[in-house]
């Protein structure tokens, strides 16, 4: 098992806020998030920024998909689950997902609909339990370094969609 600090997931923690202010900062976050992806027009969202790179709507259902995942492992992790947590191929999800074949706001609903989940189970999570520790996906992780994950994938997602997309 590896320890959280020397996993791939430390990267999406560049700009993240000390983990004490995580679950605080986790409103603004969904606000930034739902104000972005509904600010895109359906007119772009099929758009690939080279060959065989994901549409927006590839993107946006990865996204959605991601955070209904992490979602599940923050859950666990704070419950006290001893059982390692599986990872997930995004690749086979994506390609599986259809998600160019729905409409955007089929796609923006899902993901505000998750958004909102995580704020809602988080509320719920007390304060001992942010700091419980599990494994997901192989890594040694605290259920607050789970939605710091989740955070920070999130936007890592938004920088792309504006730099190699051109959105937002």
């Amino acid at each position: 098992m590896i320890e959280f600090e020397d996993s791939d997931w430390k990267s999406y923690l560049a700009d993240m806020p000390d983990p004490s202010e995580t679950f605080s900062s986790y409103a603004a976050h969904e606000r930034a998030g739902r104000e972005f992806f509904a600010g895109i027009p359906e007119s772009r969202t099929l758009h690939r920024y080279a060959p065989g790179k994901w549409s927006v709507k590839e993107v946006i259902g990865h996204v959605t998909d991601a955070n209904l995942v992490f979602l599940y492992r923050i859950v666990c992790i704070s419950r006290g689950e001893a059982k390692a947590l599986p990872g997930f191929d995004e690749n086979e999800y994506a390609r599986n997902g259809g998600f160019d074949g729905k409409p955007w706001s089929v796609l923006l609903e899902g993901y505000l609909g998750v958004s909102h989940a995580v704020s809602a189970a988080a509320a719920g999570i007390g304060a001992d339990a942010w700091g419980r520790i599990g494994n997901a996906n192989g890594v040694r992780l605290s259920a607050s370094d789970m939605l710091r994950v989740l955070i920070g994938h999130e936007r890592h997602h938004m920088r792309v969609l504006k730099e190699r997309y051109g959105l937002g």
